[in-house]
């Protein structure tokens, strides 16, 4: 198996005999001999440029739309159902996920790890455990819809707010309990002087055999058998949907309407995850059981990063399914949007009147006054209730105080005539 090769896993998970990121997965490997012959140069720093700007756009658009569900789901009373509580947790796990994709990047652009072991073990932790917890949050979703619509009368003893949260802390419990062996084994190696690679370090009497089987751990634990019990329980849940027969009243039928459409949320969701990692974990079998001192092609390194990117854009990509399948996911992003626009133009405001010198504000205000009274003023001279001719604002205000003397001395005055 090409050295080259070895990075490209960690683009999409930590799992695999050969999981690493370094300059041994990233160097021109032109001139490397295999045996009796040598393999051709695979160095593309433009492709590897186009990717790495690929990779900071996923992380962004990613980073920015979990946070955005994660903020809905925790503010919003309304929001936190048990379904959106699975949700808060994948989008946190996916979170997690992408805030990796800086240290790849970096690696990619200097061909090394330059952050030492402790980071490399924190990155090889974080990472492998937020993608086992994506696939157990996924199968515990799927059973969720199962107990939902399959078991409606006793699903509220077990559909509550305090179970939702048991489970899932038990899910990341388990995820860090299956991903243990990276906690331990997970380091950097010294390629040459100055430079390293972070990666999984087998003991050395174990050398191949541990990364060969972990691969197939990692595969059957974290991908084929959470798809299983997935698969199952939405063949369940279709064939409960379809057997159900017309509602009679109107509550029945939005009943029935609501959990067509969590259902259909929630199976999109799964169905995107297995398209974007099933080739991640094809790819995974070909390179355990690719012979040693094989070489790569310029296709099999694209093809490797086209692969790892999948995997992180499955995590930037459910937030944007969340908006269009869900109708309260899209009014409440919505909604904090609007607060927050309307909480940035309130804070303008604010600076703006802080940064307003004393004198400049009193004397807005003294023009003000003046304005004002000059029309309260000008409409009393012209009162027409007032018959006394007044050219002077004081003689104005008296006069439109007290108007009633001006009339009653013109009734005496026709009395007289």
């Amino acid at each position: 198996m090409d050295d080259n090769l070895t990075y490209f896993l960690t683009t999409g998970g930590l799992f695999g005999e050969n999981a690493s990121i370094g300059e041994n997965a990233l160097n021109d490997t032109g001139g490397m001999p295999r045996g009796n012959f040598t393999c051709p140069s695979t160095d593309m720093p433009t492709t590897y440029t186009v990717f790495m700007i690929l990779y900071a756009v996923v992380c962004l658009v990613g980073v920015m739309g979990n946070t955005l569900v994660i903020y809905v789901v925790l503010r919003f009373s309304n929001m936190q159902t048990v379904t959106n509580m699975y949700i808060l947790n994948l989008a946190i796990a996916d979170e997690c996920f992408l805030i990796g994709i800086p240290f790849l990047i970096a690696t990619m652009h200097m061909k090394r790890w330059v952050f030492g072991g402790a980071m490399c073990k924190a990155y090889m932790v974080s990472t492998s455990i937020t993608q086992f917890t994506s696939s157990i949050f996924l199968f515990i979703m799927s059973a969720d819809r199962y107990i939902a619509i399959c078991h409606h009368i006793s699903s509220p003893k077990y559909r509550t707010p305090l179970v939702s949260r048991v489970v899932s802390a038990l899910a990341w419990l388990a995820s860090a309990l299956i991903m243990l062996p990276i906690m331990i084994y997970g380091d950097i190696i010294q390629l040459q002087p100055n430079s390293y690679s972070c990666q999984i370090v087998w003991p050395e009497s174990h050398e191949h055999m541990p990364g060969y089987t972990f691969t197939l751990y990692s595969l059957i634990l974290g991908f084929v058998v959470p798809l299983c019990f997935i698969m199952t329980f939405y063949c369940l849940v279709i064939r409960k949907l379809r057997n159900v027969g017309p509602k009679t009243t109107n509550k029945s039928r939005g009943k029935r309407r609501s959990h067509r459409k969590v259902t259909k949320l929630v199976l999109t969701v799964i169905t995107v995850y297995i398209l974007c990692w099933l080739p991640y974990w094809i790819s995974q079998v070909a390179l355990i059981t690719s012979p040693d001192g094989s070489c790569s092609t310029r296709l099999d390194i694209i093809l490797f990063l086209l692969v790892g990117c999948l995997g992180y854009i499955n995590s930037a990509i459910n937030p944007i399914l969340y908006a269009y399948l869900s109708e309260n996911f899209k009014k409440s992003f919505l909604k904090a949007c609007t607060c927050a626009a309307r909480a940035e133009v309130n804070a303008q405001l604010k600076l703006e009147n802080s940064v307003m010198p004393k004198r400049s504000r009193t004397r807005t205000n003294s023009d003000t006054t003046q304005l004002t009274t000059s029309k309260v003023q000008h409409r009393l001279l012209i009162d027409p209730t007032t018959t006394a001719t007044t050219t002077t604002t004081a003689a104005s205000t008296v006069s439109s105080r007290n108007p009633s003397p001006p009339v009653v001395q013109r009734s005496l005055m026709n009395n007289n005539h």
